[in-house]
């Protein structure tokens, strides 16, 4: 493993550090127009390197490290050489005073959570097979990221819209590395829950530790938007009186199919 120098400077693999000019110029100095998403961690914008290859610029909110730079590339590190054909490739950072900033390869298909509900005319959708390749997909990178990771990362956002499609639509776990990396003999205890409503845990959002179990539960919600299509919280249903949480609305459905058969 590289070692990181006093100087802050950083070396390992192909992994590239940027300036904030490049950045802001790949961006259109984070025009509005360039998002393409955003979550608990920050926004993302799509970018064009003056090489003219698409990136996907993930710029951080709300980044608080006590170690400062040194740190936040410490665990860039550790995000980058966690590598497996279900994980996201980081390529590149920057960072200033003020920011922190993570560039990834653009994935023209942009998310399961697209391809389920906001597709455009004429654009392809999820037929069963690929929906099938995504679960699986996606297990497999969770897997690395809890098994074979050291120290393990455990995702802590795991949903349809942070699994993205390359060309060949084949999934890509993405904003993995971004929560707290937790070493593989602890529980992680965090004073801010980090995630999505939806797919959190239970016994995370009441007690503040995470884990690989309470990844696995937020997979288990993935499953259920991949079969279903429907959003995981979707206030839109309590106009026919139905559960606003898709894992509510599911098993209440399931109850009365079992009291019916």
């Amino acid at each position: 493993m590289h070692k990181l120098t006093h100087d802050c400077k950083i070396s390992f693999g192909q992994l590239r550090r940027f300036s904030w000019r490049e950045i802001q110029l790949a961006t259109d100095n984070f025009d509005e127009s360039n998002i393409i998403g955003q979550g608990g961690f920050g926004r993302v914008y799509k970018g064009v390197l003056s090489d003219n290859v698409k990136v996907a610029v993930k710029r951080l909110t709300d980044y608080n490290s006590p170690g400062g730079e040194a740190a936040f590339l410490r665990e860039v590190q550790l995000i980058s050489v966690a590598v497996h054909k279900n994980l996201l490739r980081l390529i590149g950072f920057c960072t200033t005073s003020s920011e922190r900033i993570l560039v990834y390869p653009f994935m023209k298909n942009l998310s399961v959570a697209y391809r389920l509900r906001d597709l455009k005319p004429g654009e392809k959708g999820l037929d069963w097979s690929t929906r099938k390749r995504i679960a699986f997909g996606a297990a497999h990178g969770l897997e690395y990221l809890h098994e074979h990771c050291n120290p393990k990362i455990i995702h802590r956002d795991l949903k349809a819209a942070n699994i993205l499609l390359d060309d060949n639509f084949e999934p890509v776990l993405g904003d993995f590395g971004l929560a707290k990396l937790v070493d593989t003999k602890s529980t992680h205890v965090t004073t801010q829950v980090r995630g999505t409503m939806s797919h959190i845990a239970p016994e995370y959002l009441s007690t503040g530790k995470s884990s690989e179990k309470t990844d696995v539960f937020g997979y288990g919600i993935t499953l259920l938007e991949l079969v279903t299509g429907q959003r995981a919280i979707d206030f839109a249903r309590l106009e026919e009186e139905e559960d606003v949480l898709l894992l509510d609305h599911c098993y209440k459905r399931y109850l009365i199919w079992a009291k019916e058969t």
